[in-house]
């Protein structure tokens, strides 16, 4: 069974009822570990031997965060810049992350259609995140498209807690040595895929 690791950022975790309800379904599975950066590193000091050893054990990494100005919480990128260095994760010798897979789980409150080059946020979700694509390419992993919730203030409990029983079915599929990962790459979020599977199967019920 692969093995899962989710990287949550945010400052204000205990207020977050839908990243909170998305670190409970994961840890409900088996061979998760959840690594809590704010409640770990309150003063932005990573034990970098520490969370290589985390990503090391590690076959799918989930970068847990909400959309904070278009990237992530500060400790987040902190944690990047020490965990992710040169030698280990990238360069000549540096191979320990080659054919991990990785993807961000993010809320934000803007809507899906906000995203676009005639709305409010210009361009599209995905633009914003080409530094985590570009930084998966150079250390040989997988990017995978992020698993999106938007207004993540206004969606109801049952929105809230669907989204998260999805995200458990998500990383259940990952899991599974036959899931397309080409073939998700090309989708703009991997919530279209969840989607398209789930339409799939009950299409294949109904006949």
């Amino acid at each position: 069974m692969k093995k899962i690791l989710i990287v949550v950022a945010h400052p204000a975790l205990e207020k977050s009822r839908n990243n909170i309800r998305l670190i409970k379904a994961a840890e409900s599975m088996e061979n998760v570990v959840v690594r809590d950066l704010y409640e770990l590193y309150p003063r932005f000091s990573i034990n970098t031997q520490k969370e290589q050893t985390h990503v090391e054990q590690s076959d799918i990494i989930v970068l847990l965060h909400p959309f904070y100005w278009y990237s992530t919480p500060a400790l987040m990128k902190q944690y990047l810049d020490m965990v992710f260095t040169h030698g280990w994760a990238y360069g000549k010798d540096g191979n320990k992350l080659k054919d991990k897979i990785m993807f961000n789980a993010l809320t934000t409150s803007g809507q899906r259609e906000s995203y676009a080059s005639e709305e409010h946020n210009r361009f599209p979700l995905s633009s914003f995140l080409i530094p985590f694509n570009q930084m998966a390419f150079v250390c040989k992993m997988h990017y995978l498209p992020p698993y999106v919730l938007h207004e993540s203030g206004k969606v109801s409990a049952k929105e809230s807690s669907k989204h998260a029983r999805d995200f458990k079915h998500l990383l259940n599929t990952l899991r599974e040595p036959a899931t397309p990962l080409d073939h998700i790459k090309d989708m703009e979020y991997i919530n279209d895929f969840l989607a398209k599977t789930a339409t799939s199967e009950a299409s294949t019920i109904t006949t």
